[in-house]
Formats: structure tokens, C-alpha cells, sequence
């Protein structure tokens, strides 16, 4: 009688999604990594993890993710502490901090890039005041 093989089966990595008919306004604080379908309104903190725009997915947000990849709109503040994928026919308006950024042909950015390696030092009593609007965008449009 021979043994049943064996070998490891790994769980598939957690990830949250809220749905195209999803309408959310507040502040959001991921564990695991999150896809948004829907409409979004507020802040973002996931910073050990990867935020997901879907196309059909509108976030007006101040964003702090690992990474984050846009297929849809988002406007406002993004910060990431690996990528930020612009998708071909996403938009992004608004400023970015990340150590790169990979715009494909067909994607839309007006705003700031600031690309390094070192994470922007912002206390965490001060982060409300980073996610409220008022921010000065320029003039520079990338429309691959």
C-alpha cells in the first residue's frame, strides 16, 4: 500500500470587494487587499496591502496602500509605498507619492508625481489633515 501524495494547499490570499452598486462615504482601514467596484468617498488606509480600482470603481479619496492599481476614476491624494498602476482608459487626477509608477497608453493623470524610495514622514495625528481637499494640482496632464 503506497501513501496518498502529499503536498501543501495554500489559501487563497483574502481580498474585500465592494460591489458596483456599492455607495460609500467615511474612512477605510484594510487588513487585506481590496478591489473597489463601486463609489467611494473619504480615506483609504491599507498600507501593508494592494488597492484595486475596477473600471467600473469612482473614488474620490486620499489614498495610502503597498500598491495600488486604477482601471477606473479616482481623484485625490495617492500614496504608495511599492506602484501605482495607471490602466489603459483610467483616470487619475490629484498628486502622487510612490517609489514608481507605470502609466500604460490611454491612461489619464493630471496632478504631481513625486517618486523615492522613502515614505512620506507624516505623523499619525496629522493624517486627517492630509485626506481633507484643498490641495494645489498642476498643470501637468499625461495622456499617453
Amino acid at each position: 500500500m503506497s501513501a496518498a501524495p502529499s503536498f501543501a494547499v495554500q489559501p487563497p490570499a483574502a481580498k474585500a470587494v465592494l460591489g458596483k452598486s456599492v455607495v460609500f462615504k467615511g474612512q477605510i482601514e484594510s487588513r487585506e487587499d481590496l478591489i473597489i467596484e463601486g463609489d467611494v468617498e473619504g480615506t483609504i488606509q491599507m498600507i501593508e496591502h494592494r488597492l484595486t480600482i475596477a473600471a467600473s470603481g469612482e473614488v474620490k479619496a486620499n489614498v495610502i496602500a503597498r500598491e495600488i492599481e486604477v482601471l477606473g476614476s479616482i481623484e485625490g491624494r495617492i500614496e504608495a509605498v511599492d506602484k501605482v498602476y495607471i490602466r489603459k482608459g483610467a483616470r487619475f487626477i490629484g498628486d502622487v507619492h510612490s517609489a514608481g509608477i507605470v502609466i500604460e497608453d490611454g491612461g489619464f493623470i493630471k496632478g504631481n508625481i513625486d517618486l523615492s524610495r522613502q515614505p512620506t514622514e507624516i505623523p499619525s495625528q496629522d493624517r486627517a489633515g492630509l485626506f481633507e481637499s484643498g490641495r494645489d494640482l498642476s498643470d501637468a496632464v499625461y495622456t499617453g
